[in-house]
């Protein structure tokens, strides 16, 4: 069986070191990267299924390689854990409005970062598009979901507005895929946070708000697909 495999992003040896000692005991692969540049030189030749970024690094600064992972088509799917001495509120709020898909602070217990590595790899392979397949449209194939000017290739995890591609978050991408299956029903935050992200995971309303927010965002023409139900949640209408 092919073992997991996680790039970690961490200028701090010991972090690093620590770190990865855990993550291998645990049977992953782990990759190490110091710096931006060299992790950006890494993903253009693999794919990890799990990345752990650290927001000040040398040089490259956390955020900007996180633009440019969820600007790559090829590796925006990719899920994304901030790990950071930044631990303010609103640094938990850019960091997942600028795509990340969860976040931890430091100093932290190796048991709370290995609980988020699981809860997201599991949150990494999609289900929500097992409730769609009585859901489809008539002119829908087998491998493409087609709601108005928004179409879904199922297979590839793609998402695309107008025949132009979207990068989504592996976040983003199963919210959008629970709302599209429980087509015209209201979700309140908790059972977007049950059905899309995992009862398991550290999830409050907030963030529920600021993936969908980034969602909606990145639909373009199709982000009124996404209703706000004003005091209850969330759902999806055309």
């Amino acid at each position: 069986m092919t073992k997991e495999q996680i790039l970690v992003i961490e200028d701090e040896k010991d972090i690093l070191s620590m770190v990865r000692l855990r993550l291998e005991s645990r049977g992953f692969d782990v990759f190490t990267a110091e710096s931006g540049e060299l992790a950006l030189q890494w993903l253009a030749d693999h794919k990890p299924d799990l990345i752990l970024l650290d927001l000040m690094l040398p040089g490259m600064s956390g955020l900007e390689i996180l633009k440019q992972i969820r600007t790559n088509q090829n590796i925006a799917q990719i899920p994304i854990l901030i790990v950071s001495a930044l631990g303010e509120e609103s640094d938990v709020v850019v960091g997942l409005e600028r795509g990340a898909d969860d976040y931890l602070s430091k100093p932290f217990s190796m048991s709370i970062l290995m609980a988020r590595v699981n809860a997201l790899l599991r949150r990494s392979k999609p289900e929500p598009e097992k409730k769609l397949n009585n859901e489809k449209k008539k002119e829908d194939s087998d491998d493409f979901i087609i709601l108005g000017p928004l179409r879904i290739d199922i297979k590839r995890y793609h998402v695309f507005v107008e025949n132009k591609s979207v990068a989504l978050t592996s976040t983003e991408y199963r919210l959008l895929l629970t709302l599209i299956a429980s087509r015209g029903r209201v979700l309140t935050r908790n059972q977007l946070i049950d059905e899309a992200i995992g009862n398991d995971s550290i999830v409050t309303d907030r963030t529920i708000d600021v993936h969908l927010t980034s969602l909606r965002s990145k639909l373009g023409s199709a982000r009124n697909l996404i209703e706000t139900v004003r005091g209850v949640g969330y759902r999806f209408q055309l």
